[in-house]
């Protein structure tokens, strides 16, 4: 059986969208040379600002850049993300045990 030129077309037209949507799924640092503005703030809020300032600033603009997150986040920056959320876990339970003694003493 044969296929005709119009379905031979259309599967290979999706195939090769399948192929343009896997290639730009690849995340790329872009925070070496900043090629745009906003890459160059969204770099500058990776390093300084914290993982929350950085989601809010893509998710505010993405109908406009379309920028990825993990594009402007080095496995330094994630580190150190890592490292102030452990110890403020810390800080916190210390407080909370903290508020629990203080009741007790007072009853």
């Amino acid at each position: 059986m044969k296929t005709s030129k119009p379905v031979r077309r259309v599967s290979f037209a999706a195939a090769i969208l399948a192929a343009g949507v896997s290639l730009s799924a690849h995340a790329e640092y872009r925070c070496k040379a900043p090629p745009t503005l906003e890459d160059a703030r969204a770099c500058d809020l990776a390093k300084t600002a914290g993982p929350d300032a950085l989601r809010r600033f893509i998710q505010r603009t993405s109908s406009i850049y379309g920028l990825y997150f993990y594009d402007y986040v080095a496995d330094a920056d994630a580190e150190r993300w890592s490292t102030a959320l452990r110890s403020n876990e810390a800080q916190t339970i210390a407080a909370m045990d903290g508020r629990d003694e203080a009741k007790t003493v007072s009853q």
